[in-house]
């Protein structure tokens, strides 16, 4: 089975799709029972990446979960950039398996906002 096809279906972006931006917070969390998905907006302040990146990284070393990270816009994408980076350098024995794509968003004034999707998923066992 491909990386790819591991992915849930929820999470799979088509070519032309647009998604909505709507977190009211840095950063959203929207667990479900097949991944947890954390979305960085693109309006972000500070936040604790590495704080991020630690329950990322439990999350799918500890509890085989699959993580996606969603960032928005320049600063959205940059972060979750950052966060993807702090969980690949947490690695020793486990080995992640991540997916990324492009897609475009668009804000709340309908301002389109490039955007990147990491899709985290363990090892299959």
């Amino acid at each position: 089975m491909s990386l790819r096809d591991r992915i849930p279906e929820q999470l799979q972006l088509s070519d032309d799709a647009y998604v909505a931006i709507t977190l009211d917070e840095d950063i959203g969390v929207f667990p479900t029972s097949e991944y947890v998905l954390l979305e960085v907006s693109h309006k972000a302040g500070r936040i604790d990446f590495l704080k991020v990146a630690a329950t990322a990284h439990d999350l799918v070393k500890d509890d085989g979960r699959i993580v996606a990270l969603r960032g928005f816009g320049f600063k959205g994408t940059g972060l979750t950039v950052r966060i993807a980076h702090e969980i690949k350098k947490r690695e020793k024995r486990f080995v992640y398996r991540m997916t990324f794509d492009t897609f475009e968003a668009t804000d709340e004034k309908g301002k389109p906002q490039t955007s990147i999707q990491i899709v985290i998923i363990p090892p299959e066992k």
